[in-house]
């Protein structure tokens, strides 16, 4: 059960769900306040449009997101493998796939590449009926434990079983998976000069941009610790911990840096840039790549260490701008 407090100036509660978990569909908070499965102030209450006042204690269960799995086929796609067992698959993916079918994304995703590594429909229909909601966007697709954005590299760690993908899942619940990030940055002053630097500012969506998260009060914690690996006067590569797994939660902390990805406009990221010798280049994505993951094995508690190695591309570009070869 999850307990949330209304603060001044709550909207209506569907609107407030909405808001505080930007991942679930708003059409499944409506069908869960429907039925009954959300109390304010210990008062069970079936209509979405109810007004919270400040203080009003809300609570929940997330509702569950249920997988069309009869329009899931499986794909021979060829994925990179860092790590594989009977429980667990953990690729390198690469930019500009999509980790699950949606609108205008029918196939070639991740999860269809998993379906045709498994060969296995009993193992699959366990995986989707049995999987449960995480913090982490995955909750609802067969094997999926935590997401990453289409143009972002490296580890993705996916679940072959109904038991590895619940006690992965209760792993990034309790944040004891550990991931790494890389990125190329503006540089800024706020980045850190020596060390790390611990980034703990709550994240919502934009209340008018929903396409865009923001570093705003009241939303939901998030937290990010950043350091400076090499830099320029205009330039930082910055390795980037994530301690929560909010949407677009590194793009957003880097932003409040005022250190926006590079080629990421939605962020302020410029997609545009000159090279050391003065010639324009043309950054067609963020430059982002999931470095490394690290997770204890389902069955035999075993610590996972998987490294995707640093894609050509990010090298190449990290040295036109005039960082040192890494």
């Amino acid at each position: 059960m999850i307990s949330l407090r209304a603060e001044e100036g709550a909207p209506r509660l569907d609107r407030f769900l909405a808001d505080r978990f930007p991942e679930i569909p708003r059409a499944r908070w409506d069908v869960h306040v429907r039925t009954g499965e959300i109390k304010v102030n210990g008062q069970a209450v079936t209509k979405g449009g109810v007004k919270l006042r400040p203080g009003d204690l809300v609570e929940t269960e997330l509702p569950t997101i249920p997988v069309p799995a009869a329009h899931l086929e499986a794909e021979a796609i060829d994925l990179p493998t860092l790590f594989e067992d009977a429980h667990l698959w953990i690729v390198d993916k690469p930019a500009g796939m999509v980790v699950h079918p949606g609108p205008g994304h029918a196939g070639g995703t991740v999860v269809n590449a998993l379906l045709h590594r498994l060969q296995s429909p009993v193992v699959l229909e366990s995986v989707v009926e049995e999987a449960e909601d995480t913090e982490e966007l995955a909750s609802g697709w067969p094997g999926l434990v935590h997401r990453l954005d289409r143009y972002t590299t490296g580890c993705l760690c996916l679940a072959k079983t109904a038991e590895a993908q619940r006690d992965i899942q209760s792993q990034f619940k309790a944040r004891t998976v550990e991931k790494r990030y890389l990125a190329l940055v503006r540089h800024s002053p706020k980045l850190p000069q020596l060390g790390s630097l611990l980034i703990d500012e709550p994240i919502a969506r934009h209340k008018r941009d929903r396409l865009r998260m923001v570093v705003a009060a009241g939303g939901r914690s998030a937290q990010t610790r950043i350091r400076v690996l090499a830099r320029t006067s205009s330039i930082a590569l910055v390795e980037c911990e994530l301690l929560t797994g909010r949407t677009h939660q590194i793009r957003v902390h880097l932003a409040h840096l005022r250190a926006p990805l590079m080629g990421d406009p939605l962020y302020g990221g410029p997609g545009r840039w000159k090279d050391v010798d003065g010639q324009a280049l043309l950054l067609p994505h963020p430059a982002l790549h999931a470095w490394k993951l690290s997770v204890n094995h389902p069955v035999t508690g075993v610590r996972i260490d998987a490294e995707a190695p640093i894609p050509d591309a990010f090298r190449a570009l990290a040295v036109a701008l005039g960082l040192p070869e890494f």
